[in-house]
């Protein structure tokens, strides 16, 4: 989002054109709509130009959109499986990201959309599941050696967010609660395999 035109002028109506703005885009996303900058504007009521004063493209207006969503927290997640075994904690954060990409499926389709196809480097996807799971293993001893933990916990971060429910939904032809189990036990395959099933 353009920071300087927001905090610029009228603080409070610019705020609302802006939750206008980013509205209309989380309800055409929930009917499934590609979003365009014209279909935006329509849908808010609004010019195009306004849309555009807030936005270079939609890939900005997608990843403000993304940012706006209530993203699993690594020390909430973390916190709320205190105690539990190596295994619970993490499928206890699988489950944490397939639940946030189910609860907000479209704006992370979109977002992930935007993301390979924009050439800015800035903008970036977000590192919370791989982070959730290095934090995990930095305060909890496993059996493992550095090399074969670093590929744990790349593959296990494989098993959750948007790409794995793409994979499973689109490729696979598996609805919600199936995609969910079936990724579950995957991991549940791969951490018994790995001797951390305790």
């Amino acid at each position: 989002m353009k920071e300087k035109h927001i905090t610029s002028g009228r603080k409070k109506q610019k705020q609302n054109t802006r939750d206008k703005i980013l509205e209309a885009s989380q309800q055409l996303l929930e009917k499934k709509v590609t979003l365009t900058m014209e279909n935006v504007a329509e849908k808010a009521g609004i010019s195009r130009a306004t849309v555009y004063r807030y936005y270079t493209n939609i890939d900005s207006l997608s990843m403000d959109l993304i940012l706006q969503l209530d993203v699993p927290n690594p020390e909430t997640i973390l916190s709320n499986n205190e105690g539990a075994s190596h295994k619970d904690t993490i499928l206890g954060i699988q489950k944490a990201y397939l639940d946030f990409s189910l609860r907000n499926e479209q704006t992370s389709r979109q977002f992930l959309a935007a993301v390979l196809a924009s050439s800015n480097p800035n903008m970036r996807r977000g590192k919370n599941r791989i982070n959730t799971l290095k934090e995990h293993f930095k305060s909890n001893e496993v059996d493992l050696s550095k090399e074969d933990k670093e590929k744990l916990i790349h593959l296990s971060v494989l098993l959750m967010g948007i790409e794995s429910i793409i994979t499973a939904k689109d490729v696979c032809g598996l609805d919600n609660q199936t995609a969910t189990n079936t990724l579950t036990w995957g991991l549940q395959m791969i951490l018994k395999g790995c001797g951390v099933d305790k």
